[in-house]
């Protein structure tokens, strides 16, 4: 299926977001999620089914001071 990731239209076989993220090597641990409008963490983004067209943006959180 294509969906759109980053802003760039991406072809995968993966089925859920974590599962894309992890071919790609992103900790789903380490990010937080926009996916189809929404922001998900934890748990939601391990089971959200992906869907042909959608969009998905990931953001690495950074604390330091």
């Amino acid at each position: 299926m294509t969906i759109k990731y980053q802003g760039k239209e991406t072809t995968t076989d993966a089925t859920t977001v974590a599962a894309f993220l992890e071919s790609l090597g992103v900790k789903t641990s380490e990010i937080v999620a926009e996916y189809k409008g929404e922001i998900l963490s934890g748990a939601a983004a391990l089971a959200a089914q992906l869907e042909q067209g959608a969009e998905l943006n990931a953001f690495r959180i950074v604390a330091g001071g």
